[in-house]
């Protein structure tokens, strides 16, 4: 059994030697569907422990392996409202041990920030890979702690869940070193660029992740899913071609992408 360690005070002590990398990843859309920009179906997604972004956790598993990275998940949601939820989502999800950071004593707006900063600062890594969505301020908060830690280097991948306001939406944008992905399969691609993952994982990702995702009929609305009804997508731009040689199942990808971002 996979153990997610909660931290209420934000003391890990078991967590405090240096680490080369650390994989931070914010939870609700971002690993499992909330659709936080509509109070009413949000309510529905509060105790849903089954729901969750399709591939997420056989990449983050992947990255672990390859890289011995530690991971934390951190989440602006209140721990009395969502804690049960996000832990049993994580268990039986498979997704990688690591330390549950809810919000339990800062401010909704301080949480992250601060919580970021003391994991940083407890652990000293040289690399810092970042996963979070774009219906509130991942990518505000991710952008904010990079400019303060200058000498790391930071991996920003935000999913873009909500149309920006370019399209009509709500979705927050990006800053400069961040990148949108809206499957797991492009956060893998962008890693082995970056020579986190090895090609042997990436191409099981691929051969695995690709036809499930390509099968999704309609615009589902529980269980695995990887484009729940409620995502709009059109701010994704596909920038993989050059790897389709090696993956040709890439190509199948990116017409399901385009597809279904531009509905």
């Amino acid at each position: 059994m996979k153990r997610f360690l909660v931290s209420l005070v934000l003391l890990f002590v078991s967590f405090a030697a240096s680490a080369q990398t650390i994989v931070v990843s914010d939870i609700d859309d971002t690993i499992r569907p909330q659709y936080v920009q509509d109070l009413s179906d949000s309510a529905k997604y509060v105790f849903d422990k089954d729901s969750l972004f399709m591939g997420m956790s056989e990449l983050l598993n992947a990255v672990v392996q390859d890289t011995g990275a530690r991971m934390f998940y951190v989440s602006r949601a209140p721990e009395w409202l969502m804690g049960n939820t996000h832990t049993a989502a994580l268990e039986r999800g498979g997704f990688p041990s690591g330390v549950y950071f809810p919000r339990t004593v800062y401010s909704k707006d301080e949480h992250k920030v601060r919580t970021l900063v003391q994991i940083i600062d407890k652990t000293h890594p040289t690399d810092v890979i970042l996963l979070g969505d774009n219906g509130e301020v991942d990518a505000k908060v991710y952008n904010t702690i990079a400019e303060g830690y200058p000498h790391i280097r930071f991996h920003q991948f935000i999913r873009d869940a909500y149309n920006t306001p370019k399209f009509g939406g709500e979705g927050s944008s990006l800053y400069l070193g961040q990148m949108y992905f809206v499957t797991p399969v492009e956060v893998a691609l962008e890693l082995k660029r970056r020579g986190f993952l090895k090609n042997s994982s990436v191409q099981l990702l691929v051969d695995y992740l690709v036809p499930r995702i390509v099968a999704e009929k309609g615009k589902p609305k529980r269980g695995i899913m990887a484009f729940p009804y409620f995502v709009e997508c059109r701010d994704f731009v596909w920038s993989w071609d050059q790897e389709t040689s090696d993956y040709p199942l890439l190509n199948n990808l990116k017409a399901k992408i385009e597809k279904r971002c531009n509905n």
